[in-house]
């Protein structure tokens, strides 16, 4: 086995084994070595091997960041009085005291685009195996929001940018890559 093989194998089977267990993403606390933690822009590549990283389908998580449309080290206000945060725009809320990610710097997440895009894979993965919540798209569309009316919403435009981004991976890239 080729050592790049064998350290994604590794990874998936650390998600995969620690995801069930952790209510805070203490996994991913910010490492200096790790090329996902650097301070820059997100690109394809690193979103690939975050979906990687925690199990989830690489199409599926580059479709959230392009409905997100959030742009490196982006603050965008809502009308609530949070703030979504970086590529994946995940809401502040979660950085709070008792939220999924309050061990992690606002300023990380937000300047640090393959960082973000590895907490959003993170968030997505525990979307995914949440108890309950419907189909496998309305478990999705979570990480928007719960709500019926706007995961609908949400599951609308999400969709169709997996099945795009679906074809335009199995094109471009040569990995193993679900597409629900």
């Amino acid at each position: 086995m080729k050592s790049g093989s064998a350290k994604t194998l590794a990874a998936l089977l650390f998600a995969a084994v620690l995801a069930p267990v952790c209510t805070h993403a203490q996994a991913i606390a910010i490492n200096p070595a790790d090329p996902l933690h650097r301070v820059g822009p997100a690109d394809i590549p690193c979103v690939i091997q975050a979906a990687m990283r925690h199990g989830v389908p690489a199409n599926v998580l580059l479709a959230l960041a392009s409905v997100e449309g959030g742009k490196n080290g982006q603050l965008v206000r809502n009308t609530n009085g949070t703030y979504d945060v970086g590529h994946f725009q995940i809401n502040t809320m979660h950085f709070a005291e008792n939220g999924v990610f309050q061990h992690i710097r606002k300023d990380d997440a937000a300047w640090r685009g393959c960082y973000n895009a590895e907490l959003a894979a993170w968030f997505l993965r525990q979307r995914l195996d949440a108890p309950g919540g419907g189909d496998y798209w309305t478990r999705v569309a979570t990480y928007h929001s719960a709500t019926p009316k706007f995961n609908a919403i949400y599951r609308g435009k999400l969709i169709p940018l997996a099945a795009r981004w679906g074809r335009w991976l199995q094109a471009n890239y040569k990995t193993s890559i679900s597409y629900h």
